[in-house]
């Protein structure tokens, strides 16, 4: 079984360079990962679906420049 790790929307944002409101706008369009609740008022994301849409980002704009 992988261990899976869950960060907060903070380090999420530290991460992908973009305010809090920034991420729920880009989750609720389809376009983050969604978060998960991990208490009565806490949510959270997994890292690796976060890392995962960096890498994502990064092909995304290698692939543009191959375009080019």
């Amino acid at each position: 079984m992988t261990i899976k790790r869950i960060i907060r929307p903070e380090e999420v944002c530290a991460m992908a360079g973009f305010s809090r409101a920034t991420l729920y706008r880009l989750e609720a369009q389809g376009r983050f990962p969604s978060r998960i609740k991990i208490g009565a008022h806490a949510t959270g994301y997994v890292l690796a679906e976060v890392e995962e849409w960096i890498e994502e980002r990064i092909a995304d704009r290698n692939a543009d420049r191959r375009a080019q």
